[in-house]
């Protein structure tokens, strides 16, 4: 199956925000929920990199496609189901169909096979490579990429914020990607590291010789295929300190030492988070819709449920980020 697709005709802007998320499905809520009320900013184009062919992916792109603007999305998944599954016509057939959406620019991983699949990626969508955002992880792969674009350059690359890195792309349109997620291997252990740095990239990235920055939200580089119930809930809360630089605060739980009741954990958790945010609810920017609603699970005293609160954190990163890059006082 051919597509004959411009994807030139797709791009509306360049963005400044790249967010890499991995396809789950509070991960897909999260940009949905933002879209249909309005509140991810036009400087925030999410990079996703599908682990299946969901209902879920397929109606956050069409909420892309109703508001006219543009997401990534990864032709060559690392994680995830849907490497195996593209291998089912049928599968294969409607991945095609959501890749030729108005609003979809095409991602690909740089690895050892890429000429093959960006010769496939050719045949199959009719695009040209300029059109494709590559995102790179090796160095050593970088006489692979310049092999594959010979004289040309994607519409942006995405690299890891490194200066040797950098130093070999220096005449390419850059984003620098960071992992910014301090991943501890428990909950709990946030307890003793309740506030960390987060990030200053959407004030110096400009600077530096970027075009813009990525990451991996609030969640992390780290993929897990399946959960498991916690012995502490934290809900994960970024926030501008007084320089304008992200910080991030963990509100944890208390009684941690067995895995019963989570909705009890959890509002322990939200009561903390409740305090805090008194002393931020003037910010505006703080006033996002994600906090609106921990908000009213504590006023309501009700629980969402585990991916839920994750995906209200990623909400208010994306929403936070957003205002700061479109330039919101507090």
């Amino acid at each position: 199956m051919k597509l004959n697709i411009n994807l030139n005709q797709k791009i509306r802007g360049i963005g400044m925000y790249f967010p890499i998320l991995r396809g789950r499905q509070y991960d897909l809520l999260a940009l949905r929920d933002l879209k249909r009320h309005g509140r991810l900013s036009s400087n925030i184009v999410p990079i996703i990199e599908p682990i299946k062919l969901s209902s879920t992916l397929q109606t956050t792109v069409r909420e892309f496609e109703n508001d006219e603007s543009n997401l990534i999305i990864i032709s060559n998944p690392k994680v995830g189901s849907l490497i195996d599954e593209l291998r089912i016509p049928a599968v294969n057939r409607q991945y095609q169909e959501l890749m030729s959406s108005s609003s979809v620019i095409i991602g690909h991983f740089i690895n050892r096979d890429s000429q093959s699949q960006i010769n496939n990626l050719i045949q199959e969508f009719g695009i040209v490579i300029e059109d494709l955002a590559i995102i790179h992880s090796e160095r050593s792969l970088v006489t692979i990429y310049r092999e594959i674009y010979d004289g040309v350059i994607p519409w942006i690359n995405v690299i890891p914020s490194d200066n040797a890195f950098r130093r070999q792309l220096n005449d390419q349109e850059l984003v620098a990607l960071d992992d910014k997620f301090n991943k501890l291997p428990r909950n709990a252990d946030y307890l003793e590291n309740e506030v960390e740095f987060f990030s200053e990239e959407h004030m110096y990235f400009s600077d530096e010789g970027y075009i813009g920055f990525s990451d991996y939200s609030i969640v992390g580089l780290e993929y897990n295929e399946g959960g498991f119930a916690p012995y502490a809930v934290a809900i994960h809360i970024v926030y501008p300190n007084s320089e304008n630089t992200l910080e991030i605060i963990h509100f944890v739980s208390d009684s941690n030492d067995d895995i019963s009741d989570p909705a009890g954990k959890f509002f322990e958790a939200i009561e903390k988070l409740y305090d805090w945010y008194q002393d931020y609810s003037y910010d505006v920017r703080m006033n996002t819709l994600a906090m609106q609603t921990f908000i009213e699970h504590y006023n309501n005293g009700t629980y969402p449920g585990l991916p839920t609160i994750k995906k209200l954190s990623i909400m208010h990163h994306l929403e936070l980020v957003g205002t700061l890059l479109d330039g919101v006082q507090e």
